[in-house]
C-alpha cells in the first residue's frame, strides 16, 4: 500500500542471549486488558547493542531493578527538537503506548506484542551469531533462518509507528489505485479504521511463514503477471477481490533485494534514529529505493540492494542510470549451497519462470537445508560516514538519535556538515556537536600528561579530530 521513501516518526526465560530479547509473561487476563504498556517499535535487543556501560543479562537486570527499582540499562538520547542529549532508560525510548494493542481481540488485547517479541527472539539469536562471526569475515545462514530473518526485516519496517495510520488509508493520495480494495476489504472483515487493517495484516504477517506468504503470492503472480500487479499498484486500481493482496508486497521486498552484510569501518560506528530502521536509500531505472537499511549494532547494518545492483547486472544497465550515496560499497551476493550438492545460482529442475515453482522449492524440506555463505562486506571510514549521512539527512525536526560512542558520533556529525548538500539538515546538529565538543575537552582536560612525543601527539590529534525490477527477481533471490 502506502510507499514511502522517508520512514518518519513516529519470558524470554528459555534462553538468555545476554538480554538479547523482551518477551511478555503471557496472557493477559479481561482485568489486565487496558494496562498501558510501553511498545518499542525498535526491539530492545537492538537498542542494547548501544548501551551505555556493559549489557546485563536478563537475570542481572531484575535482580538490580528489585534492589533499587530503576531500569539499569540507559542508551545516548539527542533530542532534535530540544538540542538536548542525555542518557535516557531503553525502556522509555523508540517506542509508543499501546501501538500494538488489538481491541478486537478481546481474549488477549496484547497478542500481537506477544508474536513479535517471539520474532524478535529468534532474529536476535541470528544477529548474535552474526556478530561472533565478524573475525571470520564470512557468516553461513540455512535457508529457514535467512527467511526468518528477512520476514524480522519486513516486519520491523511494516510494523514501524508512522505506517499505522496510512498505510491502508483508503483517501491517501498514494493509496488512490488501492482505495475501492480497501474499502472492500473493511467491509467485509467489519473493520472500522485504517489501523485496524493494519493490525489485521500485521497479524497475517506473523501468523504466516515465510514459505506460505510467498505461496500466497505466487497464486497472485501466476494469475496476474508480475507486470499486471505493478500495473494494479501504480497505474490502475487493485481489484477488491483479491483478500491476500498483501501478500505481494511482501513478495516484493524478498524478491528484488539481495541481502548483504556491512561492518562498519574499525574506530568508527553506525547510528539509528526513530524513523532509519527500514529507511529506504537510491533510485534509477523505475525503482525509487536501491537500498533498504537496517541497523542492528554501532558494527553491524543489514542493507537489502536491488538485484539492479548485483554484478552479473553491469553489462545490461547504464549505472549512470543511478543515484546513490552508497554506489561506491559492493557487497557480493551470497554464494548458495545447494542440498542436492549443486553450487551457483541456478537449479536444472526448477523453472525460474514459474513463481510458483519457485515457492515449492524454497517450501520444500529439500530447500529448507540449501544453505547461504555471505561475505561480510567490511567498508573504509568515508564509506561508513556516507553511510550515516544517508541516515542523518533524513532526520527530522522532530526525531531523535542514538550512538554508542560520543568520539565516533562527533566525527559523523562534523563530516555530515561540511557537505554543502548538507547544509540546512545540518543545523539540526549544530547542538549535539556543540555538546559533544564540550564533553571530549572536558574528558582531555582530566587525562594525565601524555606519554607519546609531541609529533605522536599531534598525528593522533589530527586523526582524532579530522518497472525493469520485474524482469530480474526469479532469477536473483537471496
Amino acid at each position: 500500500m502506502t510507499r514511502r521513501r522517508r520512514n518518519t516518526p513516529k519470558q524470554q526465560a528459555r534462553t538468555e542471549l545476554a538480554g538479547e530479547a523482551q518477551k511478555t509473561d503471557g496472557p493477559l487476563s479481561p482485568c489486565h486488558a487496558l494496562t498501558i504498556q510501553y511498545q518499542h517499535f525498535i526491539p530492545r535487543f537492538i537498542l542494547r547493542r548501544f548501551q551505555v556501560g556493559p549489557v546485563k543479562s536478563k537475570t542481572e537486570r531484575q535482580r538490580e531493578f528489585r534492589r533499587t527499582g530503576v531500569d539499569p540499562e540507559y542508551v545516548h538520547y539527542y533530542d532534535v527538537a530540544t538540542g538536548s542529549l542525555d542518557i535516557r532508560p531503553i525502556g522509555k525510548v523508540y517506542g509508543v503506548p499501546n501501538v500494538y494493542q488489538d481491541v478486537r481481540n478481546t481474549r488477549n488485547i496484547n497478542e500481537l506484542e506477544e508474536k513479535l517479541a517471539e520474532l524478535e527472539r529468534h532474529a536476535a539469536s541470528i544477529i548474535m551469531d552474526l556478530h561472533k562471526a565478524l573475525p571470520q569475515g564470512t557468516f553461513t545462514l540455512k535457508r529457514r533462518s535467512l527467511e526468518l530473518l528477512r520476514k524480522f526485516l519486513f516486519i520491523m519496517h511494516y510494523r514501524n509507528v508512522s505506517c499505522s495510520g496510512t498505510y491502508f488509508q483508503a483517501d491517501h493520495p498514494e493509496n488512490a489505485g488501492g482505495r475501492q480494495w480497501i474499502e472492500a476489504f473493511m467491509k467485509a472483515k467489519g473493520i472500522q479504521s485504517a489501523v485496524e487493517i493494519w493490525l489485521h495484516f500485521l497479524r497475517y504477517y506473523l501468523d504466516t511463514s515465510h514459505s506460505d506468504i510467498m505461496r500466497d503470492a505466487a497464486k497472485l503472480v501466476e494469475k496476474y503477471g508480475e507486470e499486471g500487479l505493478q500495473k494494479m499498484m501504480t497505474e490502475s486500481h487493485i481489484p477488491p477481490g483479491l483478500e491476500n493482496f498483501p501478500a505481494y508486497t511482501y513478495h516484493t521486498h524478498a524478491n528484488a533485494y539481495f541481502f548483504s552484510i556491512w561492518e562498519a569501518a574499525e574506530g568508527e560506528e553506525f547510528i539509528i534514529t526513530d524513523n532509519a530502521f527500514g529507511l529506504w536509500e537510491g533510485s534509477g531505472h523505475g525503482c525509487t529505493d536501491l537500498h533498504r537499511i537496517f541497523v542492528v549494532s554501532p558494527r553491524i547494518a543489514l542493507v537489502l540492494r536491488n538485484v539492479l545492483l548485483r554484478p552479473e547486472m553491469k553489462g545490461y544497465i547504464n549505472p549512470r542510470a543511478f543515484v546513490s550515496s552508497l554506489l561506491n560499497v559492493n557487497p557480493t551476493p551470497p554464494t548458495p549451497i545447494y542440498a542436492s550438492g549443486a553450487h551457483g545460482a541456478h537449479i536444472n529442475h526448477i523453472n525460474f519462470q514459474s513463481a510458483m515453482s519457485l515457492a515449492r522449492y524454497r517450501s520444500s524440506k529439500k530447500g529448507g537445508n540449501d544453505s547461504f555463505v555471505f561475505k561480510i562486506t567490511k567498508l573504509s571510514r568515508p564509506q561508513t560516514l556516507a553511510f550515516n549521512s544517508v541516515v542523518l539527512v533524513n532526520v527530522t525536526k522532530k526525531g531523535s538519535l542514538t550512538f554508542l560512542s560520543g568520539g565516533s558520533m562527533l566525527r559523523t556529525a562534523r563530516a555530515f556538515r561540511s557537505s554543502p548538500a548538507n547544509f540546512l539538515a545540518g543545523d539540526l546538529l549544530i547542538p549535539l556537536i556543540a555538546q559533544l565538543t564540550n564533553t571530549m575537552e572536558t574528558e582531555v582536560s582530566t587525562l594525565p600528561p601524555p606519554l607519546q612525543s609531541p609529533a605522536d601527539l599531534n598525528v593522533l590529534t589530527l586523526i582524532s579530530v579530522g518497472a525493469l525490477c520485474a524482469f530480474f527477481v526469479f532469477f536473483f533471490w537471496f
